[in-house]
């Protein structure tokens, strides 16, 4: 209906209801994460793409000089071991890393999106996907613990969580 300051002929737009103003998300979290997951899947993109463009290629060489550039020393455990693992790395191995690295990039590149747009289904499928790679971590951890893979790990469970509670409250 018009009002008295509206033009005439023009009509008036319907007020929001104060329900579905109280129903849009305010969460800030949601795009931080959608953030994270765009970051981790250009990453993971570009080093897949990398390892399938170039599957003959000795890693091993070149992730000393860049160990070693960054300061840190080549020989010591953790990056010692992952030296020495990209020693031994074949060329199918390469493709298979590759191959993995860019379907793992895709899927961190929907979620990033979904999330972004703030779509229930891309909660769900972050809570499935980081989920599932909870068990790996964990095994990983008690492998080789560092501070750094504990710190992965208490983040991604966190997420887990949060999402989880956003889920069950949403259904309520």
């Amino acid at each position: 209906m018009a009002s008295a300051a509206d033009p005439p002929g023009r009509l008036a737009a319907p007020a929001r209801s104060a329900r579905s103003q109280g129903d849009q998300d305010q969460s800030r979290l949601l795009p931080v994460l959608a953030v994270e997951r765009a970051i981790r899947a250009v990453l993971l993109i570009g080093v897949g793409l990398i390892l399938l463009t170039h599957t003959h290629t000795d890693w091993a060489d070149p992730a000393r000089r860049f160990v070693e550039q960054v300061g840190l020393d080549p020989s010591r455990n953790e990056t010692g071991r992952l030296i020495s693992g990209l020693a031994g790395l074949g060329p199918r191995q390469t493709l298979r890393y590759g191959s993995i690295a860019v379907a793992y990039g895709l899927l961190e590149a929907v979620e990033g999106y979904g999330l972004l747009r703030r779509r229930q289904w891309a909660e769900y499928l972050t809570v499935v996907s980081t989920a599932l790679l909870l068990f790996p971590e964990v095994q990983e951890l008690l492998k080789h613990p560092t501070g750094l893979k504990v710190g992965g790990l208490v983040l991604n469970v966190v997420i887990v969580v949060y999402l989880i509670i956003r889920l069950v409250r949403r259904r309520r």
